[in-house]
């Protein structure tokens, strides 16, 4: 055994052992697995809420990565100084969506070695020897007779594509790894499409999204077929996990509802949600871009909507005749009109 493996060994036997509990309750393969799959999210589900959590978070703050990586392009000391803060007050980390991503590494590992030592064979004639389990456990006595192999769904999950022979046998192999991958694209759309704008902020993101699938299809192509189940499994596991975060963790929810209002007023920003409210706007929005106020608020000259008052209280808006202007400058050689309305 190698010295990655001696230090998994006890992860492969709990995991070998769940499979063997599980298989003895409904002797079936790819059932046994699924139910280990579910343990395994379920166990994992802390670390996802946290993850999904911190990756949305990241989302979020993505416009105001982009403001600050301008505003210091030439000082990237103060850059990475500045970031950093921003990560401190919104409490995120970097690394912190990334961990059900890089979580699924290990776990390729561990459930590859398993499936393999199950259906472990020694000798020439390949005698089953299976690894991991008791040998009085049901599904050890079911690999013996089976000759170490793991019949189910009309595969031997033991087995991988490139390892059957024939192209209508390795068809649904192929099948088997072409429904992973769509799965983790799915799975990882899911979130994209809850928050688009700061998504597409985020192109780092996208590019995981896009390629990280792929990745993972072509290594499902040489691991054995139970393996690409238990992958199968756990991207419905956190399909359904991640929509029913969506409507009942109050952190996702009110993430959710600001990029649905992002949506609507049509703004990356989404910390700062402006409602469109057609024509009401002007009642609710304090600034415009010219730099004036609504109604009700200070003008961007420093005046008050109360100090232009209507012409029946004795003044009359800027620009119109009969406006007191003394402290007005007249072009030159322009004289003052008679008080009495006389022509100049």
């Amino acid at each position: 055994m190698s010295f990655l493996g001696q230090i998994f060994n006890p992860v492969f036997q709990i995991i070998a052992g769940l499979l063997a509990f599980y298989y003895g309750l409904v002797h079936n393969y790819a059932v046994a697995i699924a139910l280990l799959t579910i343990t395994v999210m379920i166990f994992l589900a802390p670390l996802t809420v946290k993850s999904t959590r911190s990756m949305l978070e990241m989302q979020r703050i993505q416009p105001e990565i982009k403001r600050i990586q301008a505003k210091y392009k030439n000082d990237k000391v103060a850059q990475q100084e500045a970031i950093q803060q921003v990560f401190k007050e919104n409490k995120v980390s970097p690394a912190g969506g990334c961990l059900p991503m890089l979580a699924q590494f290990p776990l390729l590992y561990v459930m590859y070695s398993v499936i393999r030592g199950l259906s472990n064979t020694v000798g020439p004639h390949h005698v089953p020897s299976p690894k991991y389990i008791g040998h009085t456990t049901a599904l050890y006595k079911q690999l013996i007779a089976s000759g170490g192999q793991m019949h189910s769904l009309g595969l031997n999950l033991s087995q991988s594509a490139t390892t059957v022979h024939g192209f209508l046998t390795a068809l649904p192999y192929y099948l088997v790894i072409a429904v992973a991958i769509v799965l983790q694209y799915l799975q990882m759309a899911q979130l994209t499409n809850k928050n688009p704008q700061a998504a597409a902020a985020n192109p780092q993101a996208q590019m995981l999204q896009k390629y990280t699938p792929i990745i993972f299809g072509i290594i499902y192509i040489s691991i054995p077929a139970g393996v690409n189940l238990y992958f199968i499994v756990s991207s419905l596991f956190r399909i359904g996990q991640q929509e029913l975060m969506y409507r009942h963790d109050p952190v996702l929810k009110k993430h959710a509802q600001a990029a649905a209002d992002a949506r609507a007023a049509g703004t990356n920003e989404i910390d700062h949600v402006k409602p469109k409210l057609g024509g009401f706007r002007a009642l609710f929005n304090p600034t415009q871009g010219n730099g004036s106020s609504q109604p009700g608020n200070t003008q961007g000259n420093g005046k008050s909507p109360s100090a232009e008052r209507d012409p029946s209280n004795g003044s009359t808006p800027p620009g119109n005749n009969g406006q007191k202007n003394s402290g007005q400058i007249r072009p030159k050689g322009q004289k003052k009109n008679n008080r009495r309305g006389t022509k100049p």
